[in-house]
């Protein structure tokens, strides 16, 4: 069963509709609609209208659905959100270090047996 939507200017007039009706009865209307459209399209309305909604809700969800519906006026900034954290992978590189002292201790074996002393 597909959730209600708040879309158009017919979908605001039913949030007015849900703000004439008594509380038990807008709880169970509530949970019949998507609460984040219902929050987009509350953003307009006056913050006393949207504390009305919300009343009518459980008291984690009510903050949470205030709390959106600032989001959407653009009274609290939307949180950030973070790019996963990548693991760092660390390549220990031993070929060149051990080459150049290969080297190293071949050019000091020719200098002591190809040099008179």
């Amino acid at each position: 069963m597909a959730k209600r939507t708040f879309k158009t200017e017919l979908d605001i007039e039913k949030i007015d509709w849900m703000l004439q009706l008594p509380t038990e009865q807008r709880s169970k209307e509530l949970k019949q609609c998507d609460l984040n459209s219902l929050a987009k399209a509350m953003s307009t309305f006056h913050s006393s209208k949207v504390t009305k909604i919300a009343n009518a809700l459980s008291p984690t969800l009510a903050q949470e659905f205030i709390r959106t519906v600032k989001m959407h006026k653009g009274e609290i900034p939307f949180p950030k959100k973070s790019a996963p954290k990548t693991k760092t992978v660390i390549k220990y590189r031993y070929g060149l270090p051990i080459l150049a002292s290969i080297i190293l201790l071949l050019t000091i074996f020719f200098i002591d047996h190809l040099m008179p002393k």
